[in-house]
């Protein structure tokens, strides 16, 4: 009984491990593609402001 406690307790321990691993993957992943995303949405605004800036 106790062997399969402990087997129980091993195998939940790795599962959370391996779960906390690819959430944190996952979340990394979002947060690259939003500061890409937001890095885009600048530098488009910036070209805006001096475009806007040439023509006056």
């Amino acid at each position: 009984m106790a062997e399969a406690s402990e087997r129980t307790l091993y195998l939940a321990v790795l599962l959370s491990f391996a779960a906390g691993v690819l959430v944190g993957w996952q979340a990394n992943r979002q947060r690259r593609r939003y500061l890409d995303w937001r890095k885009k949405r600048l530098q488009d605004k910036l070209q805006e402001a001096q475009k806007k800036l040439d023509l006056s």
